[in-house]
């Protein structure tokens, strides 16, 4: 069973996603993922898996189902101006907030 605290954490990254975030995503233990998914589509939202390291995956939340495809052409370690860029853009961040980042990005 889910810990109370992670089930918490779940929901909070659903209603991000439910209010306009274009995706959400975090490290779950392994054990805990079929839980998980179970409440992700509690809120008719999409879920991807993938693998983090031993005994660990992320699980990515997203309302529409065109995101996938870019979560997974996403960088894992952004590199360039256009990967932060992206990933800004993909966890809901504004524009003005993405440009003071990669103006301190330099």
């Amino acid at each position: 069973m889910i810990p109370d605290c992670i089930k918490e954490q779940i929901r909070t990254h659903c209603e991000f996603v439910k209010t306009g975030k274009p995706a959400s995503s975090i490290a779950i233990q392994e054990r805990f993922i079929d839980d998980v998914i179970t409440l992700v589509d509690s809120y008719n939202l999409f879920q991807y898996i993938e693998p983090l390291y031993e005994g660990w995956k992320t699980i990515w939340i997203y309302r529409y189902s065109h995101i996938l495809e870019v979560i997974k052409e996403s960088p894992q370690v952004p590199k360039t101006k256009y990967d932060h860029w992206v990933l800004g853009k993909l966890f809901g961040y504004d524009e003005a907030s993405i440009q003071d980042f990669l103006t301190k990005l330099v």
